[in-house]
């Protein structure tokens, strides 16, 4: 429980204290929506869309700067926020922040203008049906992604660019934060 409450003031004071949060955007957060299959998720009409994906728990500077570096590549970034259950699956750990806590977290940052909170994703097919919905202009995604060639297939599935924006979001690790709390 201590690492729990430590974790989450950790997140409060760098969300409060960091240079990249919009002090001016405190009522204009980033929309967040539940993501729903088969339907079109971006009203952006005319500005050029990026989209990346994470589980974003415990947010720290290398998450930031992923999200800097992929807005820059568009006019609106949109976020695909996956759920609780992946972070048990994938990191088998439970999650510091619930997907909702994540999202208010990551709607507070001036360059994330969406969030979408995923449902579990099962694959290529589901998580390429989420990139025809969103339709973005530009999937950003980190030099080490182990899903780059099947990012590569979906942006090039719907005319869109993949660009790589940083080199490694694990330089700066949650789980390594996490560690180091619990000791």
């Amino acid at each position: 429980m201590i690492l729990k409450y430590s974790a989450v003031l950790l997140s409060y004071l760098f969300l409060s204290g960091c240079a990249s949060i919009n002090q001016e955007k405190v009522t204009e957060a980033a929309v967040i929506e539940t993501y729903h299959p088969k339907v079109a998720q971006c009203d952006f009409t005319g500005k050029k869309v990026v989209l990346i994906g994470g589980c974003f728990d415990v947010l720290h500077y290398g998450h930031v700067d992923y999200l800097k570096k992929s807005k820059e590549q568009g006019d609106r970034l949109v976020v695909a926020l996956e759920p609780d259950a992946s972070i048990i699956h994938y990191k088998k750990r439970d999650p510091i922040h619930t997907q909702a806590e994540r999202a208010k977290n990551l709607a507070a940052i001036r360059y994330v203008d969406k969030v979408l909170l995923l449902p579990s994703l099962k694959g290529f097919g589901d998580y390429n049906q989420l990139v025809q919905d969103v339709n973005p202009d530009v999937i950003a995604i980190a030099a080490n992604d182990t899903q780059k060639v099947n990012k590569k297939k979906q942006a090039n599935a719907i005319g869109a660019e993949l660009a790589v924006v940083v080199k490694s979001v694990n330089s700066f690790s949650s789980s390594k934060i996490i560690k180091s709390l619990s000791d």
